[in-house]
């Protein structure tokens, strides 16, 4: 039977390649946070969640939620100052409580190339003024 090779097993072997410490050994950082708007923040807004350090990649288990009141017209997308969609495409969560994972760019593996912002920007509608956006970034780094 063959063996084959994921993309680390070929750099852990054949040393064509080093691992960065986004790929393999690093270590896992989350930065929680809540936005609440005072007044109403209209269409178009960007809100800064967090700045991420060089070489950082977004997880998986990265969510946003969002308390119950929003507008049900109101949407909501996450990105960072390269695409702001990358993580999120834009949402509508309804009147509901609703908690949205980020897609963390995960099949292209997007590693940050500078310090940067990963930022939400409204759409449609605007936020419910005093209702939370939390969210919850999980990265690694070395």
């Amino acid at each position: 039977m063959a063996t084959k090779k994921s993309d680390v097993a070929v750099k852990q072997t054949e040393f064509t390649d080093k691992l960065m410490p986004n790929e393999f050994g690093g270590r896992v950082r989350v930065v929680r946070g809540v936005y609440a708007p005072t007044a109403a923040d209209a269409a178009g807004t960007v809100i800064q969640l967090a700045e991420l350090p060089k070489g950082s990649r977004l997880l998986l288990k990265s969510t946003v939620y969002f308390e119950a009141g929003q507008g049900a017209t109101t949407t909501f997308k996450v990105g960072d100052e390269l695409d702001d969609d990358r993580y999120l495409a834009a949402v509508a969560p309804g009147a509901s409580a609703a908690s949205k994972a980020l897609d963390a760019d995960v099949l292209n593996g997007y590693v940050f190339a500078q310090a940067m912002f990963v930022i939400a920007t409204t759409g449609v509608a605007a936020l419910t003024i005093g209702k939370k956006i939390v969210f919850e970034l999980y990265y690694v780094i070395d």
